[in-house]
């Protein structure tokens, strides 16, 4: 049964494509790069809004082409431009999100590989008790994030996060909840990542999979 969630933002930060992936630079070309951001950004979009039509989705991105393209899947789109990094561009897009009125937030990642639904139902459930929920990442890191309000806590993505905000909402006396799931676990920065995304998704993935292949030989044999 879906949790009923009330007036919660999903916030998906973007940056440039041209910016994006730059752990896999040595791996993948820049143009393989960039459209592999864009496919993951967009896959995330087309799964809020054919799989939560009922939640408002914000995109923060120093992109215009991004912006653009969010708001093609009648998402809200905030400009930021790029200067503070993730942290930064998140306590703005935070600020949106409070100003306009909602009780929440979920913060998604825009390259997550696969998005599987009932994860992100475990999410919104356990949002219904705890005040912060963290699906963390397989490297420590945080891969979604739930608070309410939205400013419960300080932001403060990097290396082993999910601690950081774990602890964040303990010393402001938060119920707090951590999430190990198998799909949000999985974000595309490594080439060890794409390599298993490709094989969990091999139709999906089998362009930059390949590209990476190509890429790994033309050194070895350079």
């Amino acid at each position: 049964m879906k949790p009923k969630v009330n007036n919660l933002c999903v916030v998906i930060p973007m940056k440039s494509p041209a910016k994006g992936k730059q752990r896999l630079s040595s791996n993948l070309p820049a143009e393989a790069r960039e459209s592999l951001s864009l496919s993951l950004f967009e896959t995330t979009l087309q799964f809020f809004q054919q799989h939560f039509p009922e939640l408002d989705v914000l995109v923060v991105s120093e992109s215009l082409d991004v912006l653009r393209l969010a708001q093609d899947y009648q998402a809200n789109s905030l400009f930021d431009d790029g200067e503070r990094g993730l942290n930064g561009a998140l306590r703005f897009a935070c600020d949106w999100v409070k100003q306009s009125g909602y009780d929440g937030q979920l913060i998604i990642p825009s390259d997550i590989a696969m998005l599987e639904k009932s994860e992100i139902q475990a999410l919104l459930t356990a949002g219904l008790e705890a005040q912060v929920v963290i699906a963390v990442a397989k490297d420590g890191g945080t891969n979604a994030l739930f608070t309410s309000p939205p400013d419960a806590i300080e932001f403060e993505y990097g290396c082993h996060s999910a601690v950081a905000h774990q602890t964040n909402a303990q010393m402001q006396q938060l119920s707090c909840r951590s999430l190990h799931l198998t799909h949000l676990s999985l974000d595309i920065d490594q080439k060890e990542d794409l390599s298993l995304a490709s094989r969990r998704q091999p139709e999906r993935f089998q362009f930059w999979h390949k590209s990476l292949i190509a890429s790994v030989k033309a050194v070895r044999y350079a």
